[in-house]
């Protein structure tokens, strides 16, 4: 069924009730003009003989009679004197022209005294029949088609301006949303009003803005997880290569255990070796499963104390930094953070693992701020600086020597867009992250 456009109902509906007063008013002008006519009548009849008896006053009776004769003659209004035999009747001339088959004619009488020459006083009679409804009749129709024609264009003209004014702004909403379906950032509808239709575009304004608002939030996050699968693919090529190697040597070494081969008869020292291989590994799957647990709860963040979370971290590495004769100093005060406190605790954990791992015999840890930023600085060798620089700077996790727990870090930092830098020196590497952020 084919739809009817707003613009024709409206045009019609208007019309329709333009055209029905138009009908309604030339009915009643129809029916109401009779008695207006009869009225005016009346007074023009009577106007005519107040001014016809005083022109009479002071003339004699023959001459009177003669002069309403005469003006009988050439007038509607038929003029007489009343006569002594109907002074209590109403007498009326027989060439009056008085329809007596119609039941609308009317008739009107006017009567006036004047004196005659000689001091007689004489009743003047003005008579005039009337077909009243004839008469509107007549000039009903002789105006009637004009009238029409003129209130039926008018009619036209109205209905079709107010249907446009109507119309219009609906008109404008519609061009608009088709420009919105296509997401046009700048296309919003113009309010010039304040009325329902001034309300109705405000709402879709805002309705308009809070969607391109959602599609941009939806674009981020699904920028956010492309990024996140990347890092995914990165970390598990890492990992992959990571768990691949000590695997092998694992193996080999319990085959040439099981083989009594060579050296590998001392069974004592190799199962040592193997048992530091599985520590090893068993770290790696550790770093896997927190990395995973990270992913699922990165948008928990809160405010996180880096003085409580660095010395809880540095009890683990304790026994270890004694070992190796490595000082621990922690220049941390009240400074905080806002962040996932899983993300924080993967990051200084691996961080501080690396540096008592490969920090040089008898050297030192030390972790604090400087101008703002979050620093780790500990003695190492040129070529463990090496190795460090090699976990930053690959896009990849392919450099040989590069440990997972380091690429666990670089990409938890650039995940959580933190700043971060690292300075060499001649014998120490300085590590900083900018991890001072305010909450967004």
């Amino acid at each position: 069924m084919r739809r009817s456009g707003l613009f024709k109902k409206i045009f019609i509906y208007t019309f329709s009730v333009f055209s029905t007063l138009v009908i309604c008013l030339h009915l009643a002008i129809y029916f109401l003009f009779p008695p207006t006519y009869l009225s005016h009548r009346q007074e023009s009849i009577g106007q005519k003989a107040t001014e016809i008896a005083q022109s009479l006053q002071g003339k004699d009776s023959q001459a009177i009679q003669e002069v309403l004769e005469l003006y009988s003659k050439s007038s509607d209004i038929k003029g007489a004197v009343k006569g002594e035999m109907t002074q209590d009747k109403l007498e009326v001339n027989d060439n009056l022209p008085i329809d007596k088959q119609r039941q609308t004619a009317s008739l009107v009488i006017e009567e006036r005294e004047v004196q005659t020459k000689d001091g007689q006083t004489m009743t003047l009679q003005f008579l005039a029949s009337m077909d009243l409804q004839k008469e509107a009749e007549d000039i009903s129709l002789q105006f009637l088609p004009y009238t029409l024609l003129a209130s039926f264009i008018i009619s036209l003209l109205i209905a079709f301006i107010y249907a446009r004014t109507i119309v219009a702004p609906i008109l404008e909403i519609k061009r608009v949303t088709r420009r919105m379906m296509d997401l046009d950032a700048e296309v919003r509808l113009h309010v010039d009003s304040k009325d329902e239709i001034g309300d109705l575009k405000e709402q879709i304004n805002s309705l308009y803005q809070h969607l391109l608002t959602v599609i941009a939030d939806l674009h981020e996050k699904n920028e956010a997880i492309l990024q996140l699968e990347k890092m995914k693919v990165e970390f598990l090529r890492g990992a992959s290569h990571e768990l691949k190697t000590p695997l092998a040597s694992l193996k080999i070494l319990l085959e040439n255990m099981k083989a009594n081969i060579g050296r590998y008869k001392d069974r004592d020292h190799y199962l040592g070796v193997s048992l530091g291989i599985v520590d090893d590994l068993s770290h790696h799957v550790l770093q896997i499963l927190s990395l995973s647990s990270v992913q699922e709860l990165r948008d928990k963040k809160e405010k996180i104390n880096l003085l409580e979370m660095t010395d809880f971290l540095l009890k683990d590495y304790d026994l270890l930094a004694k070992e190796r004769e490595i000082s621990v100093v922690n220049q941390l005060t009240d400074q905080q953070t806002y962040l996932n406190p899983s993300v924080l605790k993967l990051i200084l954990s691996n961080l501080i693992s690396n540096a008592v791992k490969h920090s040089v015999q008898g050297g030192y840890l030390k972790i604090g701020t400087e101008d703002g930023w979050v620093f780790i600085e500990n003695a190492c060798t040129p070529e463990e600086q090496d190795k460090f620089e090699q976990s930053f700077s690959s896009s990849s996790r392919q450099s040989k020597g590069a440990g997972l727990g380091l690429f666990v870090v670089k990409s938890l930092l650039e995940n959580e867009e933190i700043d971060y830098r690292f300075e060499r020196y001649e014998d120490h590497l300085v590590f900083y992250m900018n991890l001072l952020q305010k909450p967004e």
